[in-house]
C-alpha cells in the first residue's frame, strides 16, 4: 500500500509537469494519451468485474473481496467504477473501527453527509481524556481516508482544541507493529516506532498502544505489570488499559495512548514525528 502511495503521489507530480509545459500542443497531446490510457485500463477493469461475478457463488466472494481490497478499491475509485456508494462505505469503516473505539470507552457517530462531505462526533471517554480524544480521532481519519478517497471532507466533533498537535510534530503517520501481531492475552511488549518508545498490550482479546512511561513517576511502562486489564508501574502508580489509560487511584491522571488498528493481518499505530 505504502508503494501504491508512493505511485500515486509520482503520478500527481508528472501530472503537473504536463500541465506546466511551454508547448501548447505537446501539452494537449500528453493529456488525451493520459486520458486515452485511463480509458483503455478502466474498460478493463470494469470487464474483469463483470466475468468475475458471472462465476457464479465462487465469483461471488472474489467479487466481493475485490471491491473492499485497498488497492483495488483505490483503482476503481479513480475510474468511476466502485460499485458501493460512498455512504455505505463511510459506515462500513466506522464499524470496522467501532470495537477499537468501544474498547477504549469511546464511539463515533456519524452525524450528516451532505455533498459528499460528513459530519462525526467522538462520544464517550473523548469528552473527559483530551489525548484519547486525539487517538480516536486519528483512528477515524484513518479508517475514513482509506475507504472514502473521494470524500470531500469531513469534520470530527468532540475534540478538545487543548488537544491540538503542537506546532514541532509532523502529521500522524502509520507504521506497522509486526511484533504485535502474533501476542498472546495478557501479554505487553516494549517497540520504538520513528525514534518513540511505546508499549503495545493485549486484554479481553484487544490490542492498545500507549507510550511507554508513567506520568505520574517517569518510570517506563514495559518494565511494570499487567494484569487484568491494569497496568502498574514500578512504583506502583496504576492505570487502566481499557479506560483510556486513566489512572485507577488518580482520575486525573493518563496514559498517553498511541492509535492502533488491527485489520488485513496487520497491527499498525500512528505517531507523529516530533521535530
Amino acid at each position: 500500500m505504502d508503494e501504491m502511495n508512493r505511485q500515486g503521489r509520482r503520478i500527481q507530480e508528472l501530472v503537473g509537469e504536463i500541465d506546466a509545459l511551454p508547448d501548447t500542443p505537446a501539452r494537449a497531446l500528453m493529456q488525451e494519451c493520459m486520458t486515452s490510457l485511463l480509458g483503455f485500463y478502466g474498460d478493463g477493469l470494469e470487464r474483469m468485474l463483470q466475468v468475475v461475478k458471472r462465476a457464479g457463488v465462487g465469483g461471488q466472494k472474489v467479487y466481493d473481496d475485490l471491491i473492499h481490497d485497498r488497492v483495488v478499491s483505490g483503482l476503481l475509485l479513480i475510474h468511476g467504477l466502485h460499485p458501493v456508494d460512498i455512504e455505505t462505505r463511510l459506515r462500513e469503516a466506522i464499524e470496522k473501527i467501532r470495537p477499537y473505539m468501544q474498547s477504549h470507552g469511546g464511539n463515533v457517530e456519524v452525524l450528516s453527509l451532505e455533498g459528499d462531505y460528513a459530519r462525526l462526533r467522538l462520544e464517550g471517554a473523548c469528552k473527559t481524556c483530551p489525548s484519547s480524544a486525539v487517538t480516536l480521532e486519528l483512528a477515524v481519519r484513518h479508517a475514513i481516508e482509506e475507504a472514502c478517497p473521494d470524500l470531500l471532507g469531513f469534520d470530527v466533533e468532540g475534540v478538545p482544541e487543548a488537544t491540538e498537535a503542537p506546532a514541532n510534530r509532523t502529521a500522524a503517520e502509520w507504521v506497522e507493529v509486526k511484533e504485535a501481531q502474533q501476542m498472546g492475552e495478557g501479554a505487553l511488549i516494549r517497540t520504538t516506532v520513528l525514534g518513540v518508545s511505546l508499549i503495545v498490550c493485549k486484554t479481553m482479546g484487544n490490542l492498545y498502544a500507549y507510550r511507554d512511561r508513567c506520568p505520574a513517576c517517569n518510570l517506563p511502562l514495559h518494565l511494570g505489570t499487567l494484569e487484568a486489564g491494569v497496568i502498574a508501574c514500578r512504583a506502583g502508580h496504576r492505570f487502566s488499559i481499557q479506560k483510556a489509560g486513566t489512572g485507577v487511584d488518580d482520575a486525573q491522571s493518563h496514559l498517553d495512548p498511541v492509535p492502533l488498528v488491527a485489520r488485513d493481518g496487520k497491527v499498525e499505530v500512528a505517531l507523529a514525528e516530533e521535530g
